[in-house]
């Protein structure tokens, strides 16, 4: 396993309100593999980040945070036997004001990144390279970022870092499901703002992870060789703050 370990501080101008913007962006829709990027407003950093497809049998391979955290890259491909039918990639970034690092650990199979101090993880972002994500998500007590890959894959996870008032994870109780596909949600609570989502999957594979409206979605795809339906499960989370 690889140890390559890249730690950058940033600080963003201070701004009126700490709360949390959303912006997004769509690539035209064909049908090859396709990378899209979109820039926080100024003044503010990426906090959270999210990839989503639209098509059957493709999937995100890379999130990618811009080493300034001031942007957000998104790249998805095909599967196995692809699609000939147009398919489009969304690039969200979710951006606030404040003083955050972005961690970045390499390995192969699985990757998890730090957090230093007494810094938590606002968001995490990861990369593959020949895998498919099976898990992109804060570790339990958001001191970092894990990312797990299908087979012996390079990949690359991404910590964003930093503190928020009120800042927890919800969500991570597993659903069993026997469709081809499926996704679920997990929702912050009361006034608390969405700042990240996260998921995780077994027996399957990760096609997108989206934070969205007042939570949090991952959609995962579970076939056989034959492409056939098979039981596997599914996890969302959320980080939420005040």
């Amino acid at each position: 396993m690889s140890t390559a370990l890249l730690v950058l501080s940033l600080t963003s101008p201070a701004a009126e309100s700490d709360e949390v913007g959303v912006v997004q962006s769509t690539s035209p829709a064909t049908s090859v593999g396709k990378t899209v990027s979109v820039s926080c407003p100024s003044g503010t950093k990426v906090v959270g980040t999210g990839g989503s497809v639209t098509g059957e049998r493709t999937t995100i391979t890379r999130v990618r945070p811009g080493d300034d955290l001031t942007s957000v890259e998104v790249t998805a491909v095909e599967h196995g036997a692809g699609t000939v039918q147009p398919w489009t990639v969304t690039v969200r970034a979710n951006c606030a004001p404040g003083e955050f690092t972005l961690v970045s650990k390499s390995g192969t199979k699985n990757a998890e990144a730090a957090c230093p101090g007494n810094q938590k993880a606002l968001g995490v972002a990861g990369e593959t390279a020949g895998g498919h994500f099976t898990k992109m998500a804060p570790k339990n007590n958001l001191k970092g970022g894990v990312i797990e890959t299908s087979g012996n894959a390079d990949v690359t996870a991404h910590a964003i870092c930093g503190t928020r008032p009120g800042l927890v994870l919800r969500g991570g109780s597993p659903s069993v499901v026997m469709t081809k596909t499926a996704s679920k949600s997990v929702a912050c609570q009361g006034d608390e703002q969405v700042v990240s989502a996260g998921g995780a999957v077994a027996g399957a594979i990760i096609d997108d992870v989206v934070p969205a409206g007042s939570g949090a979605t991952v959609t995962g795809e579970g076939t056989d060789a034959q492409g056939q339906a098979i039981r596997w499960s599914i996890t969302p989370y959320v980080v939420c703050s005040q």
